[in-house]
């Protein structure tokens, strides 16, 4: 995913928007789990995954 630089001077509008909600709620799940940035990392290659083979 080269082509996505989340610099906020280099990237605006939904690609922008949509980095910042998936954070804030990575970040809402670590503190509602106490889990390890790995666990999120993990689910977030689960779910992209799963995009892959079904689509959405």
């Amino acid at each position: 995913m080269s082509k996505f630089n989340f610099d906020d001077t280099e990237t605006s509008g939904i690609w922008w928007s949509t980095n910042v909600s998936i954070r804030d709620s990575c970040v809402e799940l670590k503190e509602d789990t106490s889990c390890d940035d790995s666990d999120i990392v993990e689910l977030l290659r689960t779910i992209a995954k799963s995009i892959e083979v079904n689509g959405l």
